[in-house]
């Protein structure tokens, strides 16, 4: 039942009355969604990205400060420990860096899997096109 709404759906948006007219339209509608999901997966991209470079400045100022703790110690007060909480710091922001680069990677798979889907969709409605 489902199927025939859609299809209904689909006749009455379109305003054609002929099945190809209207299987047209759904074809195009799809490659529209897909076009759209595409562009939101590659906005997460650049997102995920910005983070990454956010998360590796923490890290290289979390680092500089354990490394030259003289020069932080001019900057601002350590207590007897504050080493400790600087590694274990640097340790919590380099997991979190592991698991937003392999989420990146992940996305971007994803994309390339997605943008290959649309590749085939647009094709599918320029065959429907000649038809």
């Amino acid at each position: 039942m489902d199927g025939l709404v859609r299809l209904l759906e689909l006749a009455y948006s379109s305003g054609a009355i002929y099945v190809s007219d209207v299987m047209h339209f759904g074809f195009q509608r799809e490659v529209q969604e897909e076009r759209s999901w595409f562009s939101y997966l590659n906005g997460w991209c650049v997102h995920v990205a910005d983070r990454l470079t956010y998360l590796d400045g923490i890290i290289q100022e979390l680092e500089f400060c354990f490394n030259h703790m003289s020069e932080a110690q001019l900057l601002m007060e350590l207590r007897s420990g504050d080493a400790i909480v600087l590694v274990d710091s640097i340790m919590y922001f380099k997991a979190i860096r592991e698991f937003e680069a392999e989420k990146l990677a992940n996305l971007r798979l994803f994309l390339q899997a997605s943008a290959m889907h649309l590749d085939r969709r647009m094709l599918f409605v320029a065959r429907f096109n000649a038809v």
